[in-house]
């Protein structure tokens, strides 16, 4: 082939690489139905679904659903299809006083089992400023919050978790930057997705909000070693080789501890789930957020998880930060789950699924403890 032709062959190649394969459609195949309801099955006033919904099997096979507040119960059950409500607390935080201990309201979220038996998992730990009010002479909650995502294991199959080390080590993502108390907004990274695995590493998606070097966005984190929670790294734009550091060591230079926001035209909001699709092998990630004229459930595709396509809205709804006072009910947490999955992580979906979600009924125009779990099914394309 003549240098020229060759030449055009691989600059082609290499655009085509660089191009999302096309996306998938998911589209809604009837109505949303209720998983659990407050009102009949909370086992007290604040076991209500706080987090998109997660599920392993351990190595019984018994199924176990997580999407719970910061008490942390689980649904138990054979299948997806059959769980039900265990009212045994899996997981809480400790509510250490001290920032620097990572360690006070703690929802735990992401979930991988290799055995059956070892659980790891993800947690989104809250700083609450506002209960110290030395830290936050304001004593409002969204002016000194700080997040960061920690990390928890189980030995039980699930049937209890603790923290994956003592307490500062047991974190994952953090911002190099001292706890500043009351500055007016939240700050730090929340919210992490399941976990997926691809060619041997194990990734997970957090939501950063933007302090000084670190920019807002979902930033991509991925570790080869899940019993090390301080072996994660993220996404700098070009390769996974931010460290997270905690502020006692971040040094003179924290901007080499950021992430860099993966696909910021996209993934406008937080990606609550990430699933393999097993025909085409692209990732679905599913997104509540506000975009081009719609609001509601939005999913996107991608063959690296690095680029996505274009958005695509799959059921439009008013969210838990938007929604207007004649609506009886906002949502969030969009999650997506496949009974049939191949994976004990629930990691991959074939041609039909749901997504759940919860559903926050409003009263009065307000958010209250009175939420249910619910699922929409979805066929995909």
């Amino acid at each position: 082939m003549p240098r020229p032709i060759l030449a055009l062959a691989l600059t082609l190649s290499l655009a085509m690489a660089a191009v999302p394969a096309s996306a998938l459609t998911v589209r809604t195949a009837g109505e949303p139905e209720a998983v659990t309801s407050w009102q009949r099955d909370a086992c007290d006033r604040t076991d209500s679904p706080d987090t998109p919904a997660r599920a392993f099997r351990d190595a019984t096979g018994t199924v176990h659903l997580v999407a719970s507040h910061a008490t942390a119960r689980a649904l138990t059950g054979r299948t997806l299809d059959a769980v039900r409500p265990n009212c045994a607390v899996i997981f809480q935080g400790h509510g250490q006083d001290e920032p620097g201990l990572f360690d006070d309201r703690s929802w735990i979220s992401s979930f991988y089992t290799l055995d059956g038996t070892t659980v790891y998992a993800l947690v989104s730990n809250e700083f609450h400023g506002d209960q110290r009010r030395a830290l936050c002479p304001s004593g409002q909650y969204m002016r000194c919050w700080r997040n960061s995502i920690t990390a928890a294991v189980s030995t039980d199959g699930g049937a209890s978790f603790h923290l994956g080390a003592p307490p500062p080590n047991h974190t994952v993502a953090t911002l190099p930057y001292p706890y500043g108390g009351d500055i007016g907004r939240r700050t730090g990274y929340f919210a992490p997705s399941n976990i997926v695995r691809r060619d041997g590493h194990w990734y997970a998606f957090v939501w950063a909000e933007g302090l000084a070097a670190q920019k807002r966005g979902a930033c991509l984190l991925r570790t080869d070693t899940l019993a090390d929670p301080q072996a994660w790294r993220a996404w700098d734009g070009k390769d996974f080789s931010v460290r997270f550091v905690r502020d006692a060591q971040a040094g003179g230079a924290p901007d080499r501890h950021t992430c860099a926001p993966v696909a910021p035209d996209v993934l406008q909001g937080t990606v609550r789930s990430v699933v393999r699709h097993r025909s085409s092998g692209l990732y679905i990630a599913t997104v509540a957020m506000s975009r081009d004229g719609g609001t509601g459930m939005w999913t996107t595709t991608s063959p690296d998880l690095v680029t996505w396509s274009k958005p695509q809205l799959l059921w439009a709804a008013p969210l838990l930060f938007r929604y207007g006072c004649g609506d009886a009910a906002a949502f969030d947490y969009p999650a997506l789950l496949d009974p049939a999955s191949q994976s004990a992580n629930f990691e991959d979906v074939g041609k039909t699924a749901y997504v759940y979600m919860t559903r926050l009924n409003l009263d009065k125009c307000k958010i209250t403890w009175n939420r249910d779990l619910v699922r929409l099914p979805v066929t995909i394309e």
